[in-house]
């Protein structure tokens, strides 16, 4: 899409807000609503390939029906020369991970304010059979009034669709990857709880828990490492907040919250009555413990150490297999965008197409070539809507990132029937 442009006669795209590895975001003003919109629109060199434009398609589809208070709302599905794409509510305001970088870790009632509309919106969003899959700060929006909007719904599926990939399935950023996705996984509605659970650390905290070289590492302290304390960051937080992120963020899908109904719930209980919540959860503790005790005193030394070093084996060769799943998986996604993106082994510097218009061919040839942009060619279009001569798009359109030696189509106006 060209800046300063109308699309369908409705839509003056005003600026290049977002762009990703499936589609680029646009403020927009809508001149029928006469409000301003976000249009995500698929890249110029994916709307070519079918499988992506069904793929955008049918997950617009999906979210479009979706109208709840804490979801970015999306107006329609629409196409501009064969390129398709949504048009959603405008959100002014910043990501939450932006928020964060600024603010740093919130006092407890804005963690908490910001959670339960979290929780609300995927809620929602799970009665309607649909999984977020991609739950991070930076996919949600938050204005200076605290009101939060769950948005990029990109690699979201329909909880009951059949055709799931596992490469799909590990394509959500590696900070908030439930364990389950790093074995490969399917999604499910605990695999956004996980994540939301991150988040509850990260707003908390100013800090997502597991750090490391590489995605690889990552994955395996999800796979792994103890979920750290907030306690350990901050010793002054309830630590009934402690206990809900555990719980919500536990190894093991079937120990954590089986709906967000749930998590919401350990809230309430935590304002109303906190030292209950900690109570409880001891109570839990010590019961496992006693239920545990007669078998422990059966257990003779000897008994204890060779089941010590089996266990010890039988963890090290599950840590080891883990690893390298895990690593096979990261490198199956690495080398699916790869050739989605055709980069395979192609090092060739990445440049933006600059704004060309109102200028001669000549001139715009030469911003071209400045650019790094050698390979031009020149497509007349008849239309009455220009001036003749005035350059009227490029293919690729202006703003996109592209290859430095890709193909770039500059179409002038001429009069029609020429």
């Amino acid at each position: 899409m060209i800046i300063g442009t109308t699309v369908n006669e409705r839509y003056e795209i005003k600026m290049l807000i977002g762009d990703g590895g499936m589609a680029n975001v646009y403020l927009a003003y809508d001149l029928k609503e006469h409000l301003h919109v976000a249009i995500k629109s698929l890249r110029y060199e994916l709307s070519k390939d079918e499988r992506f434009i069904k793929r955008f398609k049918r997950e617009s589809s999906q979210v479009i029906d979706m109208d709840h208070p804490n979801i970015v709302h999306v107006y329609s599905v629409e196409d501009d020369n064969d390129q398709p794409f949504m048009v959603m509510e405008y959100v002014q305001g910043h990501t939450l991970k932006d928020y964060l970088r600024e603010k740093g870790a919130l006092d407890v009632g804005d963690a908490i304010y910001i959670m339960r509309q979290l929780l609300e919106g995927v809620r929602y969003a799970h009665e309607n059979k649909i999984i977020h899959r991609d739950l991070k700060t930076q996919n949600i929006m938050v204005t200076e009034e605290l009101i939060v909007k769950v948005t990029d719904f990109g690699i979201a599926l329909s909880s009951n669709e059949a055709d799931m990939t596992q490469t799909n399935t590990i394509m959500g950023s590696v900070h908030y990857l439930a364990p389950e996705l790093a074995r490969g996984n399917l999604a499910t509605n605990r695999s956004d709880i996980y994540a939301l659970g991150i988040i509850f650390y990260e707003l908390l905290t100013g800090t997502v828990p597991f750090k490391g070289e590489g995605a690889v590492n990552i994955a395996l302290q999800h796979l792994e490492a103890p979920m750290p304390s907030i306690l350990s960051l901050d010793e002054t937080l309830p630590h009934g907040l402690d206990y809900i992120i555990k719980r919500a963020t536990s190894k093991a899908p079937i120990e954590r919250y089986a709906s967000c109904e749930e998590f919401l719930a350990d809230l309430d209980h935590l304002e109303l009555d906190p030292e209950k919540l900690i109570a409880e959860q001891e109570e839990d503790i010590e019961e496992a413990t006693m239920d545990l005790s007669p078998v422990v005193e059966e257990v003779t030394e000897m008994d204890a150490r060779a089941k010590a070093l089996r266990k010890y084996k039988v963890g090290a060769l599950s840590y080891s297999i883990a690893a390298a799943y895990t690593a096979f998986i990261l490198l199956a996604m690495l080398l699916y965008y790869l050739v989605v993106f055709s980069m395979v082994g192609d090092e060739t510097a990445e440049v933006r197409i600059p704004d060309i218009r109102d200028l001669t061919v000549a001139e715009a040839e030469g911003i071209l070539n400045e650019t790094g942009i050698n390979n031009v060619t020149i497509q007349y279009f008849p239309t009455t809507e220009h001036e003749v001569g005035a350059i009227i798009q490029t293919v690729p359109t202006i703003g996109t990132r592209i290859k430095a030696d890709s193909q770039v189509t500059i179409r002038i106006a001429q009069q029609p029937g020429e």
